[in-house]
């Protein structure tokens, strides 16, 4: 898939977010990488058989307390990954990406694995 196709449907994931939670996501860059690297694969701990599809990296609105932080948050969205478990499937590439963005944003708010809504899990 073209980088501007793929970089279409991360931004159409992001447009779908609510404006209310779009007004606390200023500090958070959304960046589309090929895929993991193998540091990234052991530093969270993706063993055999699991994918990265995308990454959240940063200190999630829950912990700011009164302290915002000056560096961006970052969500890492792995393209070649995606595309290789949608099979190269236009509507499922879509709707993964959609999916992934969504639980990525999530941590962002500061949603766990073990509290994520079944339907971004």
């Amino acid at each position: 898939m073209q980088p501007d196709v793929f970089d279409r449907l991360v931004q159409e994931a992001v447009n779908s977010i609510p404006d209310e939670f779009q007004k606390h996501m200023d500090n958070l860059a959304i960046l589309i990488e090929d895929e993991p690297d193998a540091e990234t694969l052991e530093r969270v701990g993706t063993g055999d058989g699991r994918l990265l599809l995308g990454l959240y990296q940063g200190v999630p609105l829950t912990c700011y307390g009164s302290h915002y932080s000056l560096l961006p948050e970052r969500i890492t969205i792995y393209q070649h990954t995606i595309e290789d478990y949608c099979h190269g499937d236009l509507e499922r590439i879509r709707a993964q990406v959609r999916k992934t963005i969504l639980h990525e944003v999530a941590h962002h708010f500061g949603i766990e694995h073990e509290e994520m809504p079944i339907w971004i899990q």
